[in-house]
């Protein structure tokens, strides 16, 4: 006889706390959080600094409004949250390598980075931790990021399908931002956006994660797979793969595991490039988009 579950496949809500030197206001139940009361061109108390360290631990995606802060403060202000790093396809600010550039023209015509759901280099042995963006010159309206929490769709699961899929690894590569697929198609970016001297042999190196990883700060796990750099599960050819990753992929993309934050000029945000993904909205096109993004370095995923 077939029985019913009674699995209640909704996410964990974000329960908010009380605070003595910020105000945080959520975005949702599930991720995203406003955070004022502070300057960022300073350095941060550490009483404030373990305030705006646990709402992000918390909320997964934070953000400033109306912090305009120089290339030195935007740095000072990443490190604060770990090492920072680069990434090899973004060009970075004139004198400041680490300040890496999201831009795009009024008059490109190409593709966008970032119109699917992805987290950053996930293709690298370690992966960012963090990226901290900062918005120089923004349309008054469009251009907007959504977010995803990685926390939400793996608390969504059934038990038994959590049971199924937590020994999988996926393999990761660039090879659809640089590689041999990228090559392989008419479409390209723009060279505002992105560096176009990247090898091939790069972008087809291969990189296994496990799907279902520990988070080091909070304890939680989330699944860590995405449609851009995602090819395979270890062990599992490409046609085996194909409709678990396809499932996966359509269960993260629910709208109640989302967040979508609106930039505006001066504007600092910080994303746990960890247990989020996140995604390009394009629709800005004939008005010039300016950002600038530090990069926190990361420790190689694990299982916990």
């Amino acid at each position: 006889m077939a029985t019913t579950s009674s699995f209640d496949a909704h996410p964990v809500l974000v329960h908010p706390r009380d605070y003595r030197h910020i105000r945080v206001a959520p975005l949702t139940g599930v991720l995203g959080a406003e955070i004022t009361g502070l300057d960022l061109r300073a350095p941060l108390a550490p009483p404030v600094w373990a305030e705006v360290r646990q709402a992000f631990v918390d909320h997964q995606v934070v953000l400033f409004p109306g912090q305009a802060i120089s290339h030195e403060q935007h740095l000072a202000f990443s490190r604060m949250f770990g090492e920072v790093t680069r990434v090899p396809q973004l060009h970075g600010v004139e004198g400041y390598p680490e300040v890496q550039i999201i831009r795009r023209l009024a008059s490109d015509t190409g593709r966008v980075i970032g119109e699917n759901w992805h987290a950053d280099s996930t293709y690298m042995e370690t992966p960012p931790a963090a990226v901290v963006m900062r918005a120089v010159d923004v349309p008054p309206y469009g251009g907007d990021t959504g977010f995803m929490s990685m926390y939400a769709a793996y608390e969504a699961l059934s038990p038994a399908y959590k049971a199924l899929v937590e020994p999988l690894n996926v393999v990761h590569s660039a090879t659809r931002i640089f590689g041999s697929v990228y090559q392989a198609q008419n479409r390209r970016y723009n060279t505002s956006a992105a560096r176009t001297d990247l090898s091939v042999e790069e972008g087809d190196r291969e990189m296994v994660h496990p799907l279902v990883c520990t988070h080091a700060l909070s304890g939680r796990k989330f699944l860590y797979v995405n449609k851009t750099y995602s090819q395979r599960f270890e062990g599992l050819t490409v046609e085996e793969s194909a409709p678990i990753l396809a499932y996966l992929l359509e269960h993260c993309a629910r709208f109640d595991f989302t967040c979508r934050a609106r930039w505006h000029n001066d504007q600092v945000l910080v994303w746990d490039n960890r247990c989020t993904m996140h995604k390009a909205i394009p629709d800005y096109a004939g008005r010039d988009r300016y950002l600038t993004r530090v990069t926190v370095a990361g420790a190689r995923p694990s299982r916990g």
